[in-house]
Parts: structure tokens; sequence; C-alpha cells
């Protein structure tokens, strides 16, 4: 069927219950859209799709397999409801509605943090890759804009990073704005619009203040392995260079150097042990020297320095996060104060709401020495402490007041005490040095709750010393400095509002909701 596209949004009604389908926008026979999702004539939630880059033009809509379907549209989506949902976050970031994975090109531009990640617009389930960009002025309270990359002939966008091009090495100054480039991977292959076989690294920029995004004519990097994705791009001082990584296959990761953000050539190839995908490359100090610092995806990391125009590791692959729920983490470029400040998914799933995935609480990365080694250290960024609101304090037992807590416990690293939180049940083993979870017996919507993992806590001065984010969907864990981070999947249970552990020292601050 012929529809004009006389407004800006189409409204495709999706439940979790219904088959995946395919939705195809044609334009004199060349696909436009394509998208795969649960379209449904009994639907849980309504998705609006933005439909701004064909306004005033004419398509042919169909569905595959064939439903008769009819698509209406909106100049505006349906707001009632959103951000009050049952089970919304309080305290952490959530796009409105849709799926949500990989952060993207964090970045400082223009006195705000810009954040762009994976997003799903019409499912609650991963596909149909776009980049969802929002804004904020404080890193905990954010304002989601419009969609910044769409699929397209080359494939989906999948995940990479941002750079604010402030010396113009691109040539691609216009105006008073400094250009603001995005790298992504068009994963070619993605659905039978794309006429790519294989991904290729591209780039796309905006010239008027990151409001719209103009695509590069042609790939960055070509295809150098299968699997080759996620660009993260830095400034080497070092190198003198823009400094380019990306991960090709298996264990194996790319390095490139460029002058222009146009041209690049490859460097070197790093191994990252146990580890994959999303990588990131950034600066950090320690006992006065500087040193590099290259993560995968799993949290796993080297640390090295670049000497004779080469990245060298000093030491062999460590661990910061040793849970199943924290992912793809990626650093804000440009960052204030020389911070170096990260998000991460969390992938905790969420039930029967019109959005799944969150990002994980902002942190700041340092470099510290743990037992004589130097260790990689995240830990909550200040700016997340504005949130605290009403303080509760005692030994033992102390119940909870919040939606979302922050909570600081110094536990007796003698023998093995349960910790308990809002029905989330951990093993503190102070003999061990170390916090547990055992293998989750129930399920959590259609999902294994959480497998067992092993966090180790160091023990000072006789103590284990724990930070820990609850929110509504998940529970956040920082040991000691920061030097090893769990992220559990867990819906609290509001009857079991109370943080417990034998013994211990606990303080507890309710947390603001960022939505109200």
């Amino acid at each position: 069927m012929k529809v004009q596209i006389s407004k800006r949004y189409m409204l495709l009604p999706v439940s979790e219950g219904a088959q995946m389908k395919k939705v195809f926008l044609r334009e004199e026979g060349v696909i436009r859209v394509e998208l795969a999702l649960r379209l449904s004539d009994a639907p849980d939630c309504v998705m609006p799709y933005d439909m701004r880059r064909f306004l005033g033009r004419t398509l042919e809509f169909s569905t595959e397999p064939a439903t008769g379907f009819a698509p209406s549209f909106a100049d505006s989506p349906d707001e009632s409801g959103l951000y009050r949902e049952k089970y919304r976050p309080a305290a952490h970031f959530t796009a409105r509605r849709g799926w949500i994975n990989d952060p993207n090109g964090l970045v400082w531009y223009e006195g705000r943090f810009h954040m762009f990640f994976q997003h799903n617009p019409v499912d609650t389930v991963w596909g149909n890759m776009h980049w969802g960009h929002a804004v904020s002025d404080d890193l905990v309270r954010w304002t989601e804009t419009e969609e910044a990359l769409f699929p397209d002939e080359n494939g989906a966008m999948f995940s990479g990073s941002a750079v604010v091009d402030s010396a113009n090495a691109s040539g691609l100054r216009q105006g008073g704005h400094d250009p603001l480039l995005l790298f992504y991977t068009a994963a070619g292959g993605a659905g039978e619009m794309s006429r790519g076989a294989l991904s290729t690294q591209r780039m796309a920029y905006s010239v008027d203040g990151g409001r719209t995004f103009v695509k590069y004519e042609k790939p960055i990097i070509d295809t150098i392995a299968p699997a080759n994705r996620d660009p993260k791009v830095v400034w080497c001082e070092e190198l003198n260079q823009y400094l380019l990584a990306l991960y090709l296959e298996g264990r194996a990761f790319c390095l490139f150097t460029s002058p222009n953000l146009l041209d690049w050539t490859e460097l070197q190839r790093v191994f990252i042990e146990e580890d994959d995908e999303c990588p990131d490359i950034y600066p950090l100090s320690a006992d006065g020297e500087r040193y590099w610092v290259m993560t995968a995806a799993h949290d796993r990391y080297v640390i090295g320095r670049f000497e004779g125009g080469h990245f060298v590791p000093l030491m062999s692959t460590g661990r910061l996060h040793y849970g199943l729920k924290s992912y793809a983490a990626q650093t804000f470029f440009g960052a204030p104060d020389g911070r170096r400040i990260r998000f991460g998914w969390n992938q905790a799933r969420i039930p029967g709401m019109p959005f799944t995935g969150s990002m994980t609480t902002p942190h700041d990365m340092s470099l510290k020495r743990v037992d004589g080694a130097l260790k990689l250290c995240a830990w909550p960024s200040p700016e997340f402490e504005a949130l605290r609101g009403e303080r509760r304090e005692g030994e033992g037992c102390v119940p909870l007041s919040g939606r979302a807590n922050d909570i600081e416990l110094l536990i007796p690293a003698a023998g093995r005490r349960a910790l308990r939180l809002f029905g989330l049940e951990l093993t503190v083993d102070g003999d061990a040095g170390a916090v547990v979870k055992e293998n989750g017996a129930r399920r959590v919507f259609g999902d294994a709750e959480n497998d067992a993992v092993r966090m180790p806590a160091r023990r000072e001065g006789g103590f284990i010393r724990l930070r820990v984010v609850q929110d509504v969907h998940a529970v956040e864990i920082y040991a000691g400095d920061g030097d090893a981070t769990l992220c559990l999947q867990h819906v609290s249970d509001g009857l079991l509002n109370r943080v417990e552990c034998e013994g211990a020292r606990i303080t507890a601050w309710a947390l603001k909701n960022i939505h109200e």
C-alpha cells in the first residue's frame, strides 16, 4: 500500500507474545526502511518510529509475511505515563522506549555531556540498530533527543565513538561549530536493505552543533576481518596523531593512526586475553607517570606505554569487572579537567516495560597501586552523589527508604557472612577476601537469575569495604578502591527493603529519582 508521509512518526503496535515480522518501506522499488519487530493487533505498547527524513514523500508499505496491517502516523508520540512505569529505574539512564545496549560516542561537546547509544526504537529486543542520542549537564539526568544515525544500504549502525575536531583536522568545519565526528561500524549484510556483504568502519559528522549528521561518502577503513567492528578514536600525544582501536576477531584488536581523522594507517595488533569487542584506549597517570590503558567489552585490560612509536604492554591482562551484566564500557572524549569518565551497558532485563536495558552508574577511572601492582579502578562519579537524599546508618541491618539506594558497608573480614539486599543474597567471604553469588536456582523473565560469580574484595585493616548502588532492576558493587566491580540483575522486592550483614557498619542514602 502507498503511504504519504505527512506526519513525523509512524506508529507501530508491538507485543512480547507476537511473532517477529518485517516491515518495509520502498521508494521506486528501493528499500528505504527495513525493520524487524513483533508487530501485533493486541499490543503491549505502541512504538513511534521517526520518519522525519521522508516527510513529503510517498512510500510503499508492506510486511513480511503479509499481514494487512496499515500504519498510522502522528505529529508527536503519546508521552502519557512515560518515566512513571512500575519498573523504570530511578537512578540509571534508560531510553524512552525500545532496546538499548552499548554506549557509543560518549563526548563532552559545547559545554554538555553527549551520550550516543545502540538503540532499537521499535521493539524491546536486540535488532534494527540505530544510534540514539541523549544530552546531560550533570551525568545523571539525561534528555533523550532524536535518533542520530539510521540504518542504510551499508548496514545497521553498530558501535563506535565520537571526536570533537576542534583543530579542524578533517577540514569539515562549516560555520561556527567545531565538527562533531561519529565513528561507527556499518554492519553490512544485516538485512535485505544492505548492499554491503561485510562490515566497514565509517564516519558521520555534524556541523550544526550535533543536531543533524551527514554520513561521509566512503569507508574510513575497509573490511580487514569478517567481524571487524567498534572503532574507538582518541588523540595520542605521544604519536602526535589520532589513534583508532578496532576489534578484529578472536582476541585480536588493531590500532590505526591518522593525522586528519579520514585516512587511517595500521600501526599494530594487540591481544587481550579472554575478551573481545568494543575496545577503549585512554591515558591515565599513576605515581607521577603516564600510562595507557586498553580495555575490551568484558572489562579485561592491559596497561602499557607508547614507546618507539608503538603501544608496549607492561603487564599481562588484568580484570576489573567480575559479573555478567555490565558490558562494552566506554569513556568520554574531552571530559572537563582531564577526567576519564565512563559508562557501561547494564544488561539487566526489565519485564513488561516499553524499554529494555540501561546504562550503569557513571564512574571515574583511575590507576592505583594495589598490593604493589597497578590496577585499573572504577568509582561512581562525584556527580552521582548529588542524588543522595535521606541518610540512614546502623550496624547489622538498616531499613531502606528509596526506590534506589547508595550504600557503603564496612564488613569484618573474618569468616563468611550473608549480605542481603531487597531479596538478593550474597556471601562475603572474609577469609578468602571475596564476594560470592551462588548459582541462581530460580529464573527471572525466562533467563537464569545470575550464574555463580566471585569478585575479589581486599581486606584492609580487618575489614572489607564495599559500595553498593541498588536500583529497581540491578545491583552494582564496587570493592575496595573500585579495583573490582560486579553488576548483577535483580528486580528489587519492596517487601524486603533493607540491607543486612551481621557485624557490618552500614550507611545508606535514598537516591532521588532522576525523572522527577
